[in-house]
Protein backbone atom coordinates (compact mmCIF):
# COMPACT_ATOMS: atom_id res chain seq x y z
CA UNK A 1 0.00 0.00 0.00
CA UNK A 2 2.77 2.41 0.91
CA UNK A 3 4.10 1.87 -2.60
CA UNK A 4 0.78 2.21 -4.24
CA UNK A 5 -0.16 5.48 -2.80
CA UNK A 6 3.68 6.99 -3.52
CA UNK A 7 2.98 10.46 -5.03
CA UNK A 8 -0.72 10.12 -5.13
CA UNK A 9 -1.28 10.39 -1.23
CA UNK A 10 -3.62 13.32 -1.44
CA UNK A 11 -6.10 11.61 -3.77
CA UNK A 12 -6.65 8.05 -1.17
CA UNK A 13 -8.55 7.95 2.10
CA UNK A 14 -6.82 5.40 3.68
CA UNK A 15 -8.37 3.53 7.06
CA UNK A 16 -6.91 0.86 9.32
CA UNK A 17 -7.43 -0.58 12.90
CA UNK A 18 -5.52 -2.22 15.74
CA UNK A 19 -5.85 -4.93 17.47
CA UNK A 20 -7.83 -5.31 21.24
CA UNK A 21 -4.29 -6.12 22.37
CA UNK A 22 -2.73 -3.12 21.62
CA UNK A 23 -5.63 -0.71 23.37
CA UNK A 24 -3.41 0.10 26.38
CA UNK A 25 -1.69 4.09 25.82
CA UNK A 26 1.11 2.82 24.85
CA UNK A 27 0.16 -0.08 22.42
CA UNK A 28 -1.98 2.41 20.40
CA UNK A 29 0.83 4.66 19.58
CA UNK A 30 2.98 1.87 19.01
CA UNK A 31 0.24 0.17 16.69
CA UNK A 32 0.22 3.57 14.78
CA UNK A 33 3.71 4.03 14.58
CA UNK A 34 4.22 1.12 13.00
CA UNK A 35 1.22 1.41 10.16
CA UNK A 36 2.70 5.06 9.53
CA UNK A 37 6.32 3.22 9.41
CA UNK A 38 4.78 0.58 6.78
CA UNK A 39 2.66 3.17 4.78
CA UNK A 40 5.15 5.24 4.39
CA UNK A 41 2.98 7.91 5.14
CA UNK A 42 2.64 11.05 7.68
CA UNK A 43 -1.11 10.43 8.63
CA UNK A 44 -4.04 8.01 8.68
CA UNK A 45 -7.18 9.05 7.45
CA UNK A 46 -9.24 6.90 9.91
CA UNK A 47 -7.79 5.00 12.48
CA UNK A 48 -10.30 2.20 14.05
CA UNK A 49 -10.19 0.64 17.35
CA UNK A 50 -10.48 -3.26 15.21
CA UNK A 51 -12.81 -4.63 19.20
CA UNK A 52 -13.77 -3.72 22.22
CA UNK A 53 -11.09 -4.87 25.20
CA UNK A 54 -13.27 -4.64 28.57
CA UNK A 55 -10.20 -5.33 29.96
CA UNK A 56 -8.90 -2.10 29.30
CA UNK A 57 -10.67 1.20 29.87
CA UNK A 58 -12.17 2.47 26.50
CA UNK A 59 -11.02 6.23 28.30
CA UNK A 60 -7.17 5.28 28.25
CA UNK A 61 -7.46 3.88 24.98
CA UNK A 62 -9.68 7.17 23.48
CA UNK A 63 -6.65 9.14 24.91
CA UNK A 64 -3.66 7.79 23.08
CA UNK A 65 -6.28 8.18 19.79
CA UNK A 66 -6.68 12.32 20.55
CA UNK A 67 -3.45 12.47 21.09
CA UNK A 68 -2.54 10.92 17.99
CA UNK A 69 -4.90 13.46 16.08
CA UNK A 70 -3.43 16.55 18.22
CA UNK A 71 -0.20 15.36 16.56
CA UNK A 72 -2.08 15.08 13.37
CA UNK A 73 -0.76 11.50 12.53
CA UNK A 74 -3.93 10.42 12.55
CA UNK A 75 -7.58 12.61 11.33
CA UNK A 76 -10.07 10.85 12.55
CA UNK A 77 -11.37 8.43 15.22
CA UNK A 78 -13.32 5.33 14.17
CA UNK A 79 -14.27 1.96 15.76
CA UNK A 80 -15.32 -1.39 14.57
CA UNK A 81 -17.88 -4.07 15.70
CA UNK A 82 -18.93 -2.06 18.74
CA UNK A 83 -22.75 -2.33 19.88
CA UNK A 84 -24.59 1.11 19.90
CA UNK A 85 -24.26 0.97 23.56
CA UNK A 86 -20.63 0.57 23.40
CA UNK A 87 -20.50 3.31 20.67
CA UNK A 88 -22.25 5.90 23.55
CA UNK A 89 -19.81 5.04 25.48
CA UNK A 90 -17.26 5.62 23.46
CA UNK A 91 -18.37 8.89 22.65
CA UNK A 92 -18.95 10.31 25.87
CA UNK A 93 -15.21 9.39 27.02
CA UNK A 94 -14.23 11.89 23.90
CA UNK A 95 -13.07 15.08 25.66
CA UNK A 96 -13.76 16.59 21.95
CA UNK A 97 -14.99 15.89 18.37
CA UNK A 98 -17.06 12.66 17.00
CA UNK A 99 -16.86 8.90 16.53
CA UNK A 100 -16.20 9.35 13.15
CA UNK A 101 -17.49 5.32 11.92
CA UNK A 102 -18.34 2.27 13.00
CA UNK A 103 -17.48 -0.65 10.85
CA UNK A 104 -19.91 -3.50 11.36
CA UNK A 105 -21.27 -6.43 8.90
CA UNK A 106 -24.19 -5.52 6.89
CA UNK A 107 -25.33 -7.93 3.84
CA UNK A 108 -28.53 -9.06 2.68
CA UNK A 109 -28.24 -12.58 5.09
CA UNK A 110 -27.19 -10.38 8.25
CA UNK A 111 -29.25 -7.40 9.39
CA UNK A 112 -28.19 -7.29 12.60
CA UNK A 113 -27.49 -3.72 12.46
CA UNK A 114 -30.40 -2.20 11.78
CA UNK A 115 -31.83 -2.99 15.62
CA UNK A 116 -29.95 -0.52 17.19
CA UNK A 117 -26.50 0.22 15.98
CA UNK A 118 -27.31 1.91 12.52
CA UNK A 119 -29.96 3.64 14.42
CA UNK A 120 -27.42 4.89 16.92
CA UNK A 121 -25.39 6.17 13.82
CA UNK A 122 -27.80 8.26 12.66
CA UNK A 123 -28.62 9.94 15.47
CA UNK A 124 -25.01 10.96 16.18
CA UNK A 125 -23.64 11.18 12.48
CA UNK A 126 -21.78 8.64 12.37
CA UNK A 127 -21.03 6.86 9.29
CA UNK A 128 -21.67 2.84 9.05
CA UNK A 129 -18.96 1.25 6.92
CA UNK A 130 -20.16 -2.36 6.00
CA UNK A 131 -17.64 -4.81 6.02
CA UNK A 132 -18.11 -7.76 3.92
CA UNK A 133 -21.24 -6.35 2.18
CA UNK A 134 -21.53 -9.30 -0.26
CA UNK A 135 -21.61 -11.62 2.65
CA UNK A 136 -17.86 -13.13 1.33
CA UNK A 137 -19.44 -13.64 -2.22
CA UNK A 138 -22.77 -15.22 -1.64
CA UNK A 139 -24.32 -11.99 -1.94
CA UNK A 140 -27.48 -13.03 -0.89
CA UNK A 141 -28.98 -16.85 0.71
CA UNK A 142 -32.23 -18.88 -0.13
CA UNK A 143 -33.95 -19.04 -3.35
CA UNK A 144 -36.00 -16.29 -3.29
CA UNK A 145 -33.59 -13.93 -2.27
CA UNK A 146 -31.60 -15.34 -5.49
CA UNK A 147 -34.25 -14.88 -7.68
CA UNK A 148 -35.43 -11.34 -6.96
CA UNK A 149 -31.67 -9.97 -7.30
CA UNK A 150 -31.68 -12.00 -10.78
CA UNK A 151 -34.93 -10.46 -12.24
CA UNK A 152 -34.16 -7.01 -10.52
CA UNK A 153 -30.25 -7.50 -12.68
CA UNK A 154 -32.14 -8.10 -15.64
CA UNK A 155 -34.74 -5.19 -15.30
CA UNK A 156 -31.63 -3.14 -14.53
CA UNK A 157 -28.85 -4.29 -16.84
CA UNK A 158 -26.50 -5.09 -13.77
CA UNK A 159 -25.27 -7.67 -11.64
CA UNK A 160 -27.29 -9.20 -8.78
CA UNK A 161 -24.23 -8.03 -6.38
CA UNK A 162 -24.16 -4.37 -8.09
CA UNK A 163 -27.91 -4.28 -7.02
CA UNK A 164 -27.24 -5.63 -3.32
CA UNK A 165 -24.38 -3.12 -3.33
CA UNK A 166 -27.22 -0.34 -4.41
CA UNK A 167 -29.48 -1.41 -1.93
CA UNK A 168 -26.89 -1.03 1.16
CA UNK A 169 -25.63 1.94 0.17
CA UNK A 170 -29.05 3.18 -0.76
CA UNK A 171 -29.67 3.08 3.19
CA UNK A 172 -28.86 6.22 5.23
CA UNK A 173 -25.10 7.10 6.48
CA UNK A 174 -23.63 3.26 4.89
CA UNK A 175 -20.67 3.22 2.73
CA UNK A 176 -20.12 -0.14 1.82
CA UNK A 177 -16.42 -1.61 1.39
CA UNK A 178 -16.50 -4.91 -0.60
CA UNK A 179 -13.38 -7.01 -1.31
CA UNK A 180 -12.06 -7.05 -4.84
CA UNK A 181 -9.31 -8.95 -5.97
CA UNK A 182 -8.93 -7.77 -9.74
CA UNK A 183 -9.64 -4.85 -11.43
CA UNK A 184 -12.80 -5.54 -12.74
CA UNK A 185 -14.41 -6.08 -9.35
CA UNK A 186 -13.09 -2.43 -8.30
CA UNK A 187 -14.88 -1.44 -11.61
CA UNK A 188 -17.58 -4.21 -10.84
CA UNK A 189 -18.11 -2.44 -7.39
CA UNK A 190 -18.06 1.21 -8.40
CA UNK A 191 -20.51 0.77 -11.34
CA UNK A 192 -22.94 -0.42 -8.66
CA UNK A 193 -23.73 3.41 -7.65
CA UNK A 194 -24.64 4.96 -10.86
CA UNK A 195 -28.14 4.00 -11.17
CA UNK A 196 -31.04 3.84 -8.74
CA UNK A 197 -33.55 1.58 -7.58
CA UNK A 198 -37.14 2.34 -7.15
CA UNK A 199 -38.52 2.22 -4.16
CA UNK A 200 -40.84 -0.32 -4.78
CA UNK A 201 -37.70 -2.32 -5.91
CA UNK A 202 -35.39 -1.62 -2.51
CA UNK A 203 -39.13 -1.81 -0.88
CA UNK A 204 -39.09 -6.27 -2.20
CA UNK A 205 -35.28 -6.63 -1.21
CA UNK A 206 -35.69 -5.56 2.06
CA UNK A 207 -38.75 -8.10 2.68
CA UNK A 208 -37.35 -11.28 0.54
CA UNK A 209 -34.31 -10.96 2.24
CA UNK A 210 -35.45 -10.01 6.01
CA UNK A 211 -34.91 -12.27 8.55
CA UNK A 212 -35.47 -13.00 12.13
CA UNK A 213 -32.78 -15.17 14.38
CA UNK A 214 -33.79 -18.63 15.11
CA UNK A 215 -33.33 -19.73 19.15
CA UNK A 216 -31.23 -22.78 19.06
CA UNK A 217 -30.52 -25.34 22.04
CA UNK A 218 -26.59 -25.23 22.99
CA UNK A 219 -26.78 -29.09 23.21
CA UNK A 220 -28.12 -28.99 19.29
CA UNK A 221 -25.30 -27.78 18.16
CA UNK A 222 -22.25 -29.04 17.06
CA UNK A 223 -18.78 -26.58 16.66
CA UNK A 224 -17.43 -26.63 13.66
CA UNK A 225 -13.63 -27.06 13.16
CA UNK A 226 -14.41 -25.96 9.79
CA UNK A 227 -16.01 -22.37 10.28
CA UNK A 228 -15.78 -19.57 8.31
CA UNK A 229 -12.26 -17.96 8.06
CA UNK A 230 -10.45 -21.38 9.55
CA UNK A 231 -10.26 -19.37 13.17
CA UNK A 232 -8.72 -20.72 16.29
CA UNK A 233 -11.54 -22.40 18.34
CA UNK A 234 -12.99 -23.96 21.41
CA UNK A 235 -14.79 -27.02 21.11
CA UNK A 236 -15.47 -27.22 24.82
CA UNK A 237 -16.81 -25.53 27.86
CA UNK A 238 -13.90 -25.98 29.50
CA UNK A 239 -11.45 -24.66 27.29
CA UNK A 240 -13.25 -21.50 26.81
CA UNK A 241 -13.32 -20.79 30.21
CA UNK A 242 -9.76 -21.06 30.51
CA UNK A 243 -9.32 -19.21 26.88
CA UNK A 244 -6.19 -20.97 26.63
CA UNK A 245 -5.68 -19.32 23.04
CA UNK A 246 -5.59 -15.92 24.98
CA UNK A 247 -8.61 -14.22 22.74
CA UNK A 248 -9.66 -10.78 23.74
CA UNK A 249 -12.54 -9.91 24.82
CA UNK A 250 -12.36 -13.52 26.44
CA UNK A 251 -15.12 -15.58 26.31
CA UNK A 252 -16.17 -15.23 30.21
CA UNK A 253 -15.59 -11.03 29.70
CA UNK A 254 -18.24 -11.30 26.86
CA UNK A 255 -20.50 -13.13 28.89
CA UNK A 256 -20.32 -10.51 31.34
CA UNK A 257 -21.55 -7.77 28.73
CA UNK A 258 -24.38 -10.45 27.54
CA UNK A 259 -25.94 -10.88 31.25
CA UNK A 260 -26.02 -7.51 31.38
CA UNK A 261 -28.91 -7.77 28.24
CA UNK A 262 -25.47 -6.20 25.39
CA UNK A 263 -28.02 -6.80 22.40
CA UNK A 264 -25.74 -10.57 21.06
CA UNK A 265 -24.67 -10.84 16.90
CA UNK A 266 -26.64 -14.11 16.32
CA UNK A 267 -23.99 -16.81 15.46
CA UNK A 268 -24.00 -18.76 12.02
CA UNK A 269 -25.41 -22.46 11.84
CA UNK A 270 -26.02 -24.93 8.81
CA UNK A 271 -28.56 -27.47 9.21
CA UNK A 272 -27.34 -31.30 9.07
CA UNK A 273 -29.71 -32.70 7.43
CA UNK A 274 -28.44 -36.19 8.45
CA UNK A 275 -31.50 -37.42 11.30
CA UNK A 276 -29.10 -39.94 12.33
CA UNK A 277 -26.70 -37.05 13.55
CA UNK A 278 -26.64 -36.30 16.90
CA UNK A 279 -25.79 -32.24 16.51
CA UNK A 280 -28.52 -30.61 13.74
CA UNK A 281 -26.44 -27.90 13.60
CA UNK A 282 -23.07 -26.88 12.74
CA UNK A 283 -21.73 -23.88 13.98
CA UNK A 284 -19.32 -22.02 11.19
CA UNK A 285 -19.03 -18.46 12.27
CA UNK A 286 -19.43 -16.50 16.00
CA UNK A 287 -17.41 -19.13 18.14
CA UNK A 288 -16.70 -16.77 20.64
CA UNK A 289 -19.93 -15.24 20.69
CA UNK A 290 -21.27 -18.99 21.08
CA UNK A 291 -19.42 -19.68 24.22
CA UNK A 292 -19.90 -16.24 25.54
CA UNK A 293 -23.66 -17.09 25.49
CA UNK A 294 -22.85 -20.54 26.60
CA UNK A 295 -20.86 -19.60 29.76
CA UNK A 296 -23.51 -16.55 30.38
CA UNK A 297 -26.09 -18.98 31.02
CA UNK A 298 -24.88 -22.22 31.58
CA UNK A 299 -25.74 -23.17 28.56
CA UNK A 300 -29.87 -22.86 29.89
CA UNK A 301 -30.79 -20.44 27.50
CA UNK A 302 -30.65 -20.71 23.69
CA UNK A 303 -28.68 -19.64 21.31
CA UNK A 304 -29.80 -16.53 18.88
CA UNK A 305 -29.03 -17.70 15.86
CA UNK A 306 -29.14 -17.50 11.77
CA UNK A 307 -29.34 -20.34 9.27
CA UNK A 308 -27.76 -20.47 6.23
CA UNK A 309 -29.77 -22.88 3.51
CA UNK A 310 -26.45 -24.45 2.74
CA UNK A 311 -22.51 -24.14 3.19
CA UNK A 312 -21.93 -22.11 -0.54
Amino acid sequence: MGQVIRGKRDKVFIATKFSPENHEFPGVIRAAEGSLRRLKTEYIDLYQIHWPNPTVPIEETLRALEHLRDQGKIRHIGLSNFSAREMHVAQSKLLRGQIFSNQVEYNLFDRFIETSIMPHCLSTDALVLAYSPLDKGRTVDGDDGRQLLSTLAEKYQRTPSQIALNWLTSQPSVIAIPKAVRVEHVRQNAASTDFKLSQEDKEAIAQVCSREPAWIDPGHIRVSLAGEGNKKVYQTREEALSNTLGLSPSPTELAEFIRQGEPTKPVRLVKNDDPRDEFPYDLIEGRLRYWAWVIAFNGERPVPAYIRMGKK
